[in-house]
């Protein structure tokens, strides 16, 4: 408990002046010096510095002005003397040592739990940023996880649409049409070679149909022909699908990239003219593919309508760059989105083709 300043300032003046009229009275040498240090002690309840730092100073003045008006032993040198008063000053000025070390430990403590307290603050922020985003990222993935059912569903919908209602009517009609050859009337040479002319061009078109029904779950040209090939192809039938027009930038490489990489970087420019098709009202796609040894890059430009990208994000076009981007990751690479209204859109991605060697 620290004692009231001016009950502090009291004791102190009133031990001082105590102690100098006995130091005054009687040669007590150096044990007088010994109270004078009680005297700076009680000043360090202080909690400013100043005050044992003016009361040790006080307390060598008195004991100097002791020294000079006190009475002194008879038959010791002067030198035991002044060594005593000195000895005496050393010991008022010991505790203000002390002192002077303990308050840089308090500040260095200090100054240490705030540092402490900053970096505990900073942690906690770090850590609310990271399970921020990690619960950002469990609803982009439950959302992603919904859209993928429903587009699954629809795909299976569709694929058994175009199996009943398109293949298996087609299928039905051939068979009848063969079938019909074993009538009389129609078995004639002529009425049989125009039936069966009719049902090969049925049977062409109905292969047709099936090869692009295959081609839209896994294109055969990727490892037939590579991933430039298929973009090439993925590009025309775009163009005549919609009237767009495309343009295709792929220097030749002798690197090529391995086939879930090729599978990837078809899927992304495929995920990026649909987003075309249903948003962007563009009438020109430019795909750049650059391959080298030890990376992939691919850029896929429109002149659209462009959109905010940080709006898109949490609407349902942002599923698709969600798509891109966990398509990229998934290979250890990145993707970048860039677009503003009414200046059309780029998206790049980065992909590695095989570590760096150590160094």
């Amino acid at each position: 408990m620290t004692p009231q300043p001016t009950l502090l300032l009291i004791l102190l003046i009133g031990a001082g002046l105590a102690l100098f009229g006995l130091d005054l009275l009687l040669p007590l040498g150096i044990a007088n010096a010994v109270l004078y240090a009680g005297v700076v002690f009680l000043a360090a309840l202080s909690p400013s510095l100043r005050v044992p730092l003016f009361t040790a100073a006080g307390c060598s003045i008195l004991t100097i002005v002791g020294a000079w008006f006190g009475p002194s032993i008879p038959g010791v040198p002067l030198w035991v003397a002044l060594s005593n008063r000195t000895l005496s000053l050393m010991t008022i000025w010991a505790p203000i040592l002390f002192l002077l070390q303990r308050r840089q430990t308090e500040v260095l403590l200090r100054r240490l739990n705030e540092s402490l307290e900053t970096r505990v603050q900073a942690r906690t922020a770090e850590i609310a940023a990271k399970e921020l985003a990690l619960r950002q990222t469990q609803e982009e993935l439950r959302a992603l996880t919904s859209r993928l059912l429903t587009v699954q569903d629809e795909e299976r919908r569709r694929i058994a649409h175009d199996l009943h209602d398109d293949i298996n009517q087609r299928l039905a009609m051939l068979a009848l049409g063969l079938r019909a050859l074993e009538q009389p009337e129609l078995a004639q040479p002529e009425s049989a070679r125009a039936t069966l002319a009719q049902s090969q061009e049925d049977i062409l078109l109905l292969s047709e149909e099936v090869r692009r029904m295959a081609y839209r779950f896994h294109p055969s040209i990727l490892d037939d022909l590579g991933l430039g090939a298929a973009l090439k192809r993925l590009l025309d039938d775009f163009t005549h699908r919609t009237r767009t027009k495309t343009l295709l930038v792929n220097p030749p490489s002798d690197t090529v990239p391995p086939k879930a990489i090729a599978t990837t970087i078809y899927r992304i420019v495929q995920e990026c003219l649909s987003n075309i098709t249903r948003h962007a009202k563009a009438t020109r796609v430019e795909v750049e593919l650059f391959i080298s040894e030890r990376e992939l890059d691919l850029t896929v430009r429109d002149n659209g309508v462009g959109f905010e990208v940080d709006a898109a994000q949490h609407e349902r076009q942002g599923l698709g760059l969600f798509n891109l981007r966990e398509r990229a990751l998934a290979l250890c690479g990145t993707s970048r989105v860039q677009s503003q209204p009414g200046h059309g859109t780029e998206i790049h991605v980065h992909l590695p083709l095989s570590e760096p060697p150590p160094a």
